[in-house]
């Protein structure tokens, strides 16, 4: 074989390696321009290569490095296959020296496989995400729109891990409890809005004249709103001194929302018609056709105010006055007294304590703090079965004092404090009613006078108790400036529980 016959085997043998076979073209949709464009330059490259070949084989003064390695020995002739495709020369450039594109890689073209997954390290793995057991079942979806569950949503990382509460039981486990889907559809689904008539926009009234400041005519706008009535009739039940609907609170509402000066003159100057008012606006222009409004409702306020003061302080006042007399008139309790003052001279015999003509009723607290030499018995023990032998009647004291033990925790400073307050208000609309016009005498005057009348009663049961506090500070030896009827209440009721307690041992 000669060295160009060499040389073109060569040749033949290294673009078979590196080229493919030129091969019919197949009728194959086109993807896109790039895509055309690189088949038809695969197509052209053999023979571009073959025609290059045989121009360097026959031309008279070239000589490749390949032949010069061919002719200078013939183990090199064996080599050079063997080498040459793993250093292949750059391939030829097409006809214009322009770079073919490269393939773009297209969805079942040119599309690389994806690697095998690698299988789980874990052998006791169990998840369906690693490979491992049954592959997990299809996930149910609701068909309707579902209310939310709000929760924090862990990463799917967090849960495959071994010692994860949701890792533990395989999702094939017979345990597992199946979600009931349907009705769950049906109690936590979103109901659908109904379409609703439209009925027609409503107008809202725009370019509403106000006089009253912002703050005020929404607060009075709240008031009103309570009585779901209209504001004549509101006017009317104040011209007419209707308080069913009217109760001390309302009336004190009301009082704080009255017009003042300036709205009254704004309002009088207006000569805008009532509807093109707003609705607080409204409510004034009706108010201030009222005769006497304010006095009106203060009159109608301190009746009220008055009816709740009489019932809350009448039952108070009647316990205090029951209370004193129950001391005063108990027989069984100076006789109690007298026994415990004969026991006390004889323990006291020889000190500076001995021989006492009384004592203070407080010294009634101090029997249990006198030990008897064996446990658990004090001197009110001894006494009571001592009473209980010879005098069984003692026993019945506590029944006596039944009255004092209501009276605890009325103080009577504050209650005559409030009813002088109440009745110095009583006083005052007395002398303004009597200053105002006759319907509203006439309206209010005779309402004014009861609850005036009512409040003096209360004045003088007050009085009484004064005089019972002073009979009940002589009957204790105690000075009666300093005398307190809470303290003493609080001793005898603390005394009559003690009573009780030891009778019941």
């Amino acid at each position: 074989m000669g060295p160009g016959q060499t040389m073109e085997s060569l040749l033949s043998s290294m673009h078979g390696s590196h080229h493919p076979k030129t091969v019919p073209r197949r009728s194959v949709p086109k993807v896109n321009k790039c895509t055309q464009v690189n088949m038809d330059l695969e197509e052209k490259k053999p023979s571009a290569d073959l025609s290059l070949s045989r121009k360097s084989e026959h031309s008279p003064g070239s000589t490749s490095p390949s032949q010069k390695g061919i002719s200078s020995s013939s183990q090199e002739q064996s080599v050079m296959p063997a080498l040459l495709p793993q250093l292949p020369p750059p391939p030829p450039l097409p006809p214009g020296g322009k770079v073919p594109l490269p393939p773009v890689s297209t969805p079942g073209i040119n599309a690389p496989s994806l690697p095998s997954p690698q299988p789980c390290s874990n052998p006791g793995c169990s998840h369906p995400a690693c490979g491992c057991g049954e592959q997990p079942q299809a996930r149910k979806t609701p068909t309707l729109r579902m209310k939310v569950l709000h929760w924090q949503k862990l990463p799917c990382d967090v849960v495959r891990q071994s010692h994860s509460i949701w890792a533990v039981m395989p999702s094939s486990s017979k345990e597992l409890v199946e979600p009931d889907y349907a009705s769950l559809e049906l109690l936590f689904s979103v109901p659908s809005r109904i379409p609703t008539e439209k009925t027609g926009p409503k107008i809202k009234k725009t370019n509403e004249i106000t006089f009253i400041g912002p703050k005020k005519s929404l607060l009075l706008s709240i008031f009103l709103k309570q009585f779901k009535c209209s504001n004549e009739e509101i006017a009317a039940m104040i011209q007419k001194g209707d308080r069913s609907k009217l109760d001390a609170e309302i009336l004190r509402q009301l009082l704080k929302l009255l017009p003042e000066d300036q709205e009254i003159n704004s309002l009088k100057s207006c000569k805008k018609e009532k509807s093109q008012l707003a609705n607080a606006d409204q409510f004034y222009l009706h108010l201030l056709e009222v005769s006497s409004y304010q006095l009106r409702i203060e009159c109608m306020l301190i009746c009220e105010e008055t009816k709740i003061l009489l019932e809350c302080l009448w039952p108070k006042v009647q316990a205090i006055r029951r209370a004193c007399e129950t001391i005063l008139t108990s027989h069984r309790l100076p006789v109690f007294c007298q026994l415990i003052l004969k026991v006390g001279n004889f323990l006291n015999y020889g000190r500076h304590t001995g021989d006492a003509g009384g004592f203070k009723i407080s010294a009634l607290l101090k029997l249990t703090e006198t030990k008897a030499n064996q446990n658990n018995i004090t001197l009110l023990h001894h006494i009571l079965e001592e009473v209980e032998k010879k005098h069984r009647d003692l026993l019945q004291l506590p029944r006596d004092l039944d009255f004092v033990s209501k009276a605890v925790g009325i103080h009577i400073d504050a209650m005559q404090a409030e009813a002088g307050a109440n009745l110095k208000k009583l006083l005052e609309i007395e002398k303004r009613l009597f200053l105002s016009t006759d319907d509203v005498k006439i309206q209010h005057g005779k309402s004014v006078q009861g609850s005036l009348n009512a409040s003096k009663d209360l004045q003088k049961e007050f009085a009484t108790i004064e005089k019972k506090k002073e009979e009940l500070a002589d009957y204790l030896c105690e000075d009666r400036k300093k005398l307190s009827l809470e303290d003493v209440f609080n001793t005898i009721h603390a005394f009559r529980e003690i009573f009780l307690k030891v009778l019941q041992k």
